[in-house]
């Protein structure tokens, strides 16, 4: 596999999801990562069930981000400790944190401190709010940044309470955005020789996940409404039950609706407002029950075969273990089977879905142990 940063080295001194995240993904693409804990382990590492079962009950939670990495313990408050840590920034070329800013100044690890000692270093900071804002000392999880950003006002059915998605999507986000910014500083620093501090609030990414809902508010000063699976700019976008199972159908031209209207039965003559989307989401009150009771009467495979005879987005909403293991009872491709040489056994993980040269981008390493 092409390993794009090879040669690099970066310390993960982060904690939990969204600096792991971060951390894995360079991995993937062949940086050697360590991962710095304290004598308590990564928090996450805790987070269960599920465990594994026997060995260090390692648990689901932490082998998700902690792939690829070489792993160390040590206590900063020990000088011993503190002095390896030393070292080890000497030798990286970046570094990935996500201490609370009053954690960082105690341990000596904020940006200008490290900048000072090693000019050539990244420093590469997630945390829950931007340095410069009133929240800043706050602490920052994925639920807290759902539900200050506004996401959660716009999950869920429209007359139930808000709700978080189903995964942890702003530290995704925010690992992401992580990443991204550390490899462009490896690239400026490749450029000019001079080092960069990269930092990303958690709060920030999530806002920015908000991308057309945020546009829609700005250009006209109006809140936006949950409608549950329903898109808030695209008729027919949502999720119709049919028989056997509900089916995620997404109409993403008029051309489209009116091969469907015109299956469906629908009369655009009558309706010739239907013709345009702009039309069909203004209209959205009558449009939506009339497809709802029309799809409601067909079978979901005939509907999906229908679909993609004619080139029409749609597919099966389906549980995560079907989404898992539905292809003839097999693992998808994306599941990357890990040695793990302290048990023998094999360590099932997801890959990245980035792939170099038709190569999937995964560590062979897998996430490391914790020496209690």
């Amino acid at each position: 596999m092409p390993r794009p940063l090879a040669g690099y080295k970066v310390l993960d001194l982060s904690r939990i999801l969204a600096g792991p995240l971060a951390a894995q993904l360079l991995a993937d693409l062949g940086a050697e990562v360590i991962k710095v804990e304290p004598p308590s382990g990564d928090p996450s590492r805790n987070w269960g069930p599920p465990f594994e079962e026997g060995g260090d009950r390692e648990s689901a939670y932490f082998r998700c981000a902690n792939r690829g990495k070489k792993g160390i313990v040590l206590d900063f408050s020990n000088p011993v400790d503190l002095r390896r840590l030393i070292t080890l920034l000497g030798e990286a070329d970046a570094v990935l944190e996500n201490f609370l800013p009053d954690s960082a100044e105690k341990h000596g690890l904020t940006w200008d401190r490290l900048h000072a000692r090693f000019p050539k270093l990244i420093v590469a900071s997630i945390r829950g709010f931007a340095s410069d804002v009133p929240a800043a000392r706050r602490a920052g999880y994925d639920f807290i940044a759902q539900a200050e950003s506004g996401w959660m006002s716009l999950t869920g059915e429209p007359d139930d309470r808000p709700l978080k998605t189903g995964t942890a999507l702003a530290d995704l986000l925010c690992g992401l955005y992580a990443a991204n910014g550390l490899q462009a500083a490896l690239l400026h620093r490749e450029r000019t020789g001079e080092a960069l501090h990269v930092e990303v609030p958690l709060f920030e990414a999530a806002l920015s996940g908000l991308l057309n809902v945020a546009s829609g508010a700005l250009m006209t000063g109006e809140a936006p409404t949950r409608r549950g699976n329903a898109h808030p700019n695209i008729v027919p976008h949502q999720t119709f039950a049919c028989l056997g199972g509900e089916v995620a159908l997404g109409v993403g031209s008029d051309r489209q609706f009116e091969v469907l209207a015109l299956w469906l039965g629908l009369d655009l003559e009558a309706e010739p407002q239907w013709r345009t989307n702009p039309g069909r989401v203004r209209d959205r009150q009558r449009l939506e029950p009339l497809l709802e009771t029309r799809l409601a009467s067909l079978r979901a495979e005939e509907v999906l075969d229908f679909c993609a005879t004619h080139a029409i987005p749609a597919g099966r909403v389906r549980s995560v273990e079907d989404a898992l293991f539905h292809q003839a009872g097999t693992l998808h491709r994306l599941i990357q089977p890990l040695y793990d040489p302290a048990t023998g056994g094999i360590i099932p993980l997801l890959a990245s879905p980035l792939l170099l040269d038709s190569q999937r981008a995964c560590a062979a390493l897998p996430p490391p142990r914790w020496e209690r």
